[in-house]
């Protein structure tokens, strides 16, 4: 299956992450200090990057996305068009993860037996 993307030119990027990154920090209810402190930056250098002045690293944004607890297609919106998985998705793999072997087997025998063709 061939994933689509929508092509984005730099200013487009430029008017979009600023203003996600804001959004995101802000519903993970995190200051600017706070932010700068899990990523050593400093509140000034996160504030410029919401600002639009400077833009994030690759390795900063990863670490944003983690912290957000987002995925990099997030910060983008459109962008992607393929199907992504959802938040509620996202969390059952972690809990399939955490899960004790014996309980990542049952979870399989359930998985194949609900979507076994007849």
């Amino acid at each position: 299956m061939e994933k689509e993307f929508k092509k984005l030119n730099i200013e487009e990027i430029n008017n979009i992450l600023p203003q996600k990154l804001k959004h995101f920090r802000e519903q993970a209810g995190l200051s600017l200090r706070e932010v700068a402190k899990k990523i050593d930056k400093s509140p000034g250098q996160v504030s410029l990057w919401e600002k639009g002045v400077n833009p994030p690293s690759c390795i900063d944004l990863f670490k944003l996305c983690i912290i957000y607890d987002i995925m990099l297609p997030d910060l983008f919106p459109g962008i992607y068009k393929g199907t992504r998985p959802v938040k509620q998705e996202i969390e059952l793999v972690k809990k399939y993860r955490a899960a004790d072997p014996e309980v990542k087997i049952t979870i399989q025998k359930i998985l194949d037996y609900t979507t076994r063709k007849e």
